[in-house]
């Protein structure tokens, strides 16, 4: 089963983050995705940027996680 992440942006979903949070828009098409995803924790607040809902999902945002994986040597 796809992340929240891959599915917010297999789905051409504006994403943004700091550090492992996950942000992105609160729209009808981001509430269905969440459907899918009923055991993230997430939240919601207004952006001070621009006035919109958002979603925030700690933990959440791969890329953070990808980078962190340590590397294996082999001998």
């Amino acid at each position: 089963m796809p992340t929240i992440y891959e599915d917010l942006t297999a789905a051409g979903i504006e994403c943004s983050n700091w550090q492992s949070d996950l942000y992105f828009p609160a729209t009808p098409q981001t509430r269905e995705i969440l459907k899918r995803h009923p055991n993230q924790t997430r939240s919601t607040f207004k952006s001070n940027i621009d006035g919109r809902m958002m979603y925030e999902c700690p933990f959440a945002f791969d890329p953070f996680w990808t980078a962190r994986k340590p590397v294996t040597v082999k001998d």
